[in-house]
């Protein structure tokens, strides 16, 4: 008997009209897939059995659709056609007594979906079959667009409800009034007997869900042992952020539904669906569905009850947030803040804020340097003028700013032309008044020698005027030091004035330092005070200093008005130059940190307090 049903199994197929009448009225895929590989094995000479393999995303790997014609049948005769299939993407036969082909089923360009293998017995047919297989492929992918289309209608059916839900909540202000046409309108549609939404309280402090309307109630009691329930039920889902169904949905087989159950078993209703309500953040809410007959929910019912949920719970949570007064969300962000603090999760922000609160408590016990910061600039401590000493014009310019000279240094050289032939002029008159002089001492006119040596000490006296000047048309350096200021080398021809300031010269050596406090720290500086200056230039070596000066003359830099400070520096470094600029910080002595660090805010308080007081 054993050998016989063996052999029988191994026979052909043929075609049976009944397997058309059940490909044709099949009311799943599985029975349109096993009659759909029935018929391909009655459409291939020599086929014995066969199998379609369809690709399980979640597992990764190739699993049994359909096993024609007898589903016991041992797959492993298949296994090496099917593997080799599956690496290469190509159809393949293999055997040579028995032959096993396969051939691939992809759906426009994506990955493998089907793979069909059949056990052929005359080796001579693979050809044939390969060809049959590839027609038939055609009822696979008709099946997989059928499919994609029947699922982008619903998605379409389902957005459209879900927008009109989403502006029929646009026409209502309160949170109350949009969650109650919502269900209204919502039961219709699902063709439910209640339809309740519930919103959380608390939200990151021990949450709990209050309903929010339920479907044709304008008032219900909320302290009722129905409504309670209904809140467990919601809490329920919120929980575990995921959608719960009774009798349970093949996508909610694994939520608890214990609290539904009870639910269910305390109301007038048979079946119930709840979906939570999500913005950015995390659930806000739930949404629940309920019948008073058996007729459960489906698959399609939730994906509906989600589509509405993902729109309407945003817009929800942010009416119920614009509703609130002042005082209940600074609580909700004082909430929030000692959710995150105290909660379970968020390990840097509690560390941050123990780092901040040692911190605060440090600067209202501790000490800590007192010191006033002003901007401060290096000037000479004596700059030296050369003027020009007449009205004349510049022949030439030996240094310009930044040289170094020594006293005595030609500087510039004024144009000595004219004073040239002035003192020519007045030597030759001189001459002449003495030959003069002469004349009348041989004639001993004595009138005459008393106004000739009265003329002649006035040409001497013009002279000597005259070689004064051609002197100083050598413009010199009075002292030793570096030239601050003055370039003359393009201005050589130009006239200068009487008076006028051609250079400034400051000592190599002998600095100051002039530093521009603030009005508002002048009452702790004093002379004798000490402190550090960084400059721009060299932020990273302070140099000491002491204050010796306080000018009484207030200036305005940078729209604060200062006094300027003249301090000593303790330290004259190599490449230290007049002009130089940077920050001093002045130290006052100790005090609160805290104290420290808000003066400026008190005083302003202080301030801002006098101003308003009438």
């Amino acid at each position: 008997m054993a050998q016989r049903s063996e052999a029988s199994a191994d026979r052909p197929l043929t075609l049976d009209a009944g397997l058309w009448a059940s490909f044709l009225n099949a009311r799943d895929d599985n029975a349109f897939l096993t009659s759909w590989l029935a018929l391909l094995l009655t459409r291939i000479p020599g086929a014995t059995c066969g199998v379609l393999m369809q690709a399980d995303a979640q597992r990764g790997a190739l699993v049994p659709a359909a096993i024609a014609p007898d589903p016991r049948r041992d797959l492993g005769i298949f296994q090496e056609v099917i593997e080799k299939v599956a690496r290469s993407g190509r159809p393949a036969v293999l055997g040579d007594g028995p032959v096993h082909c396969a051939y691939p089923v992809r759906i426009d360009d994506q990955p493998l979906a089907w793979v069909v293998a059949v056990a052929l017995e005359d080796p001579a047919q693979g050809q044939t079959a390969l060809r049959e297989l590839h027609w038939a492929a055609g009822w696979l992918n008709s099946k997989a667009w059928q499919a994609f289309a029947d699922e982008q209608a619903g998605q379409l059916a389902r957005a459209g409800v879900a927008l009109d839900l989403l502006a029929l909540m646009g026409e209502q202000r309160r949170p109350e009034a949009a969650a109650m046409a919502v269900v209204n309108e919502l039961q219709s549609v699902m063709n439910a007997d209640q339809i309740a939404i519930g919103m959380i309280v608390r939200r990151h402090s021990a949450p709990r869900i209050r309903l929010l309307a339920i479907s044709y109630s304008a008032w219900f009691r909320k302290r009722s042992r129905v409504a309670e329930g209904l809140e467990t039920a919601m809490e329920e889902a919120y929980d575990q952020r995921a959608a719960v169904a009774v009798p349970s949905l093949p996508t909610t087989e694994r939520a608890i539904a214990f609290a539904h159950r009870d639910y269910v078993a305390e109301s007038r209703m048979e079946v119930i669906l709840s979906v939570p309500l999500l913005d950015q953040e995390g659930p806000v809410g739930v949404i629940s569905a309920a019948r008073r007959s058996d007729t459960p929910f489906t698959e399609e019912d939730r994906r509906l009850l989600e589509a509405v949920a993902a729109l309407i719970g945003p817009v929800l949570e942010l009416k119920r947030r614009n509703r609130r007064w002042f005082g209940g969300r600074i609580r909700d962000a004082l909430t929030q803040g000692l959710g995150v603090l105290l909660g379970p999760r968020r390990l840097s922000w509690k560390l941050l804020a123990l780092a901040v609160l040692g911190l605060g408590v440090a600067a209202a016990t501790v000490q800590g340097p007192f010191r006033i910061g002003a901007d401060a600039v290096v000037r000479g401590e004596v700059v030296r003028a050369a003027a020009a000493p007449f009205n004349g014009f510049i022949e030439s310019a030996a240094v310009r700013a930044g040289d170094e000279v020594a006293a005595g240094d030609e500087l510039a050289r004024l144009d000595s032309a004219d004073l040239e032939l002035e003192r020519l002029r007045w030597s030759s008159e001189r001459d002449r008044l003495k030959a003069e002089l002469r004349d009348a001492q041989a004639q001993h006119k004595r009138a005459q020698i008393a106004f000739l040596e009265a003329q002649i000490a006035q040409a001497e006296a013009k002279l000597a005027l005259a070689r004064t000047q051609l002197e100083r048309t050598h413009i010199r350096s009075p002292i030793d030091g570096r030239v601050v200021s003055g370039d003359l080398s393009q201005r050589l021809g130009a006239p200068v004035q009487l008076g006028e300031v051609l250079f400034e010269i400051a000592p190599l050596r002998a600095f100051r330092l002039d530093i521009f406090v603030d009005e508002r720290d002048m009452r702790y500086v004093e002379d004798g005070q000490a402190g550090q200056l960084a400059l721009t230039g060299r932020p990273d070596h302070p140099l000491p200093f002491e204050i010796t000066r306080i000018t009484p003359v207030a200036q305005v830099r940078n729209n604060v008005n200062t006094f300027r400070v003249e301090a000593r520096l303790k330290q004259v470094p190599e490449g230290l130059r007049p002009g130089m600029e940077g920050v001093a910080k002045i130290d006052v002595g100790e005090e609160l940190l805290v104290w420290v660090w808000s003066r400026r805010l008190i005083d302003w308080l202080r301030e801002t307090a006098w101003t308003w007081q009438p």
